[in-house]
């Protein structure tokens, strides 16, 4: 993993060669566009997706009715395989965030797949990075834990949305992040006049990142503190 990249976000595709990643690639293509579910949550997990292109948030909705923001998905990842590995329903559902184009691989021969010692172990390996990223956007002042999570999402992005010219912007609105660190929407709009126009500039429903380096440097110095 390069210096210049956020801990923990390489997505799968990094973790398996590319003859493993092309066994999980070998199947029928699906596009989805801006603001379709790629998997819901209750369905039967008949199947995996790995994401060749585009950027996908995981959201669940508790029996609450409470509505979460568990994590960002970028191309090189697999989706969905906790319900396929388990035999159960989907714990939770992935939108699409921008065009995204995913092969589709049935139940059966993902499991098939990842009986093969190397990838069950890239798959662990996976499990561990996932688990923490849920852990360590919860810890540190809110404009660290924002800061941590705006890069996790250039990071997953792998590129620029072209009409929008050179800096990185997403679909994503206050209430998006504030679901996704767990707090108000008040104390997002806080964080994000705190780490300043400079860095970060945010609408009604996108957020564009204008400073790379202003972000890494708040979640170095939260490393360090």
């Amino acid at each position: 993993m390069s210096e210049d990249r956020t801990p923990l976000v390489l997505p799968f595709r990094a973790l398996v060669s590319r003859a493993e990643w092309d066994r999980l690639t070998a199947y029928g293509l699906q596009t989805y566009l801006p603001g379709e579910a790629l998997l819901t949550q209750g369905d039967p997990g008949t199947h995996v997706l790995s994401l060749e292109r585009g950027l996908a948030k995981v959201v669940r909705v508790d029996r609450d009715g409470r509505r979460r923001l568990l994590a960002f998905r970028g191309a090189g990842e697999i989706l969905g395989e906790m319900a396929v590995q388990c035999g159960g329903i989907r714990t939770a559902s992935v939108w699409a965030m921008s065009m995204c184009r995913a092969s589709v691989v049935l139940a059966e021969d993902f499991r098939r797949l990842v009986q093969r010692p190397e990838l069950a172990g890239r798959l662990a390996v996976m499990a561990s990075h996932r688990l923490w990223e849920q852990t360590e956007i919860h810890d540190g002042s809110v404009r660290e834990r924002l800061a941590l999570a705006l890069l996790r999402l250039v990071d997953s992005s792998d590129g620029r949305e072209p009409s929008v010219g050179r800096a990185p912007t997403f679909s994503l609105t206050r209430d998006d992040l504030a679901q996704h660190l767990n707090v108000g929407r008040k104390a997002v709009s806080k964080a994000l006049e705190e780490l300043g126009a400079d860095t970060v500039q945010a609408g009604k429903s996108r957020i564009t990142v204008v400073d790379e380096t202003n972000l890494r440097r708040v979640v170095e110095s939260r490393e360090s503190a």
